[in-house]
């Protein structure tokens, strides 16, 4: 994975490891148009690649742009809104929550994911 994230993006993006299967990408792009270009690509290459462990394997990716004073939270949560539309779509899709979540809807983190156990 580490390979196709490095082949896709530019030497000054910057690729971090969030959790065991989530990774942020922090780069600059032209215009709306252009970033979700490059994460398509991203999306299509690992589709395709033949991972010698487990076969073909699909990714789910979502997306924001980080305003002017945002908090890393602030654009977390937007981007974790993105990813959770992307999956509850069918998976191995880019969704941006700019132009495809509506923010009038709860997040999934207050209405809870299936299966989740709430501890108070």
């Amino acid at each position: 994975m580490a390979r196709l994230l490095r082949k896709t993006f530019r030497h000054d993006d910057r690729i971090y490891r969030f959790g065991g299967e989530e990774f942020v990408v922090l780069m600059r792009a032209a215009d709306p148009e252009a970033a979700r270009a490059a994460l398509e690509r991203l999306r299509l290459q690992v589709q395709d690649y033949p991972f010698p462990q487990v076969g073909r394997i699909t990714v789910s990716v979502g997306y924001t742009r980080i305003r002017e004073h945002d908090t890393p939270s602030d654009a977390f949560e937007r981007a974790d809104r993105a990813l959770y539309l992307a999956k509850s779509q069918g998976r191995n899709q880019v969704c941006s929550y700019e132009t495809d979540v509506n923010p009038a809807e709860p997040s999934a983190a207050s209405r809870g994911a299936e299966g989740d156990i709430e501890l108070f």
